[in-house]
């Protein structure tokens, strides 16, 4: 369905008038223009349509608008899903059914292929020249971001040098600022800055690691943020650990059985084999049982 259909498609299940629609800003030939599809309009007047019709932009996801960014958002999802069950074969039957598209291949589909194959070697512990992939080659030269971008981020960044990811994480920040007061802008904000605080304790960057966990500390999270709350209790939890605190530990053990109270068993998981290579990596003990 397309923009001009799900305008006008709500303003009459909504019962408002196309003059309630157009106000004191638009004509009534400019909108009936516009959703019939005889004429282009500016995302000015498109916000002010959905203003009028009680409708966010957010929303529209609900009429699968666009169908092709759906499709792409939910096979990312399924690579993430893979990838945390550690399934090879899914990541790469994700990668081949993009491949096997007839048309030519969109960039986000491209992406979708570059990702599979970086994930993949990952997990085989195969080394891989990110710099040749499409991924990085998008990332370093994007000069705005937004969430694609992030998303794209979140997934690669163990793969550059903490040296990248420092200099594209402090981009991101700046671009990503607008999104402050967005719930879903902060939430994969705050996971963007986890994911490479993990990643500078695992590549024993310690400066890098502090510095981010002060701008993680710094995140309002709302009272239900659960994940986000319970996430930053572990980061904090391993970084007191390793600087000695032994309340750390406690952070810790609190974290987990969190995962455990909701039955989040990929994230204990995922969190149990995080504490293992740290306790190995830096001779300390979490007392894990």
């Amino acid at each position: 369905m397309e923009v001009w259909e799900i305008v006008e498609r709500v303003r009459k299940q909504k019962g408002i008038s196309i003059a309630e629609v157009c106000g004191d800003e638009v004509s009534r030939s400019v909108y009936e223009r516009f959703v019939k599809n005889t004429a282009d309009t500016t995302i000015t007047k498109f916000t002010y349509f959905l203003q009028r019709i009680n409708l966010d932009y957010d929303e529209l996801k609900i009429f699968n608008y666009p169908e092709e960014t759906n499709a792409i958002h939910r096979m990312m999802k399924e690579m993430i899903v893979a990838f945390m069950s550690r399934d090879t074969a899914e990541l790469q039957r994700i990668a081949e059914f993009c491949r096997t598209k007839e048309r030519m291949l969109s960039k986000r589909e491209e992406h979708l292929i570059s990702l599979c194959e970086i994930l993949a070697a990952r997990l085989n512990n195969q080394e891989i020249d990110v710099r040749d992939s499409d991924v990085y080659q998008y990332l370093i030269n994007a000069q705005t971001w937004t969430h694609y971008e992030l998303v794209l981020f979140n997934n690669c960044m163990y793969a550059f040098t903490p040296e990248f990811v420092e200099m594209i994480l402090e981009r991101a920040l700046i671009s990503l600022s607008v999104y402050k007061d967005s719930r879903d802008g902060k939430s994969e904000s705050f996971r963007m800055l986890s994911n490479a605080i993990v990643y500078f304790i695992q590549n024993n960057q310690r400066s890098f690691a502090w510095k981010y966990l002060e701008r993680l500390d710094e995140f309002f999270l709302e009272e239900d943020m659960y994940f986000e709350k319970n996430l930053r209790l572990l980061l904090n939890g391993i970084w007191d650990t390793i600087r000695g605190n032994e309340q750390g530990k406690e952070k810790v053990r609190q974290a987990l059985q969190v995962c455990e109270f909701l039955s989040s068993r990929q994230h204990y998981q995922m969190n149990y084999e995080l504490l293992l290579y740290i306790e190995k990596m830096f001779k300390v003990d979490f007392a894990l049982q």
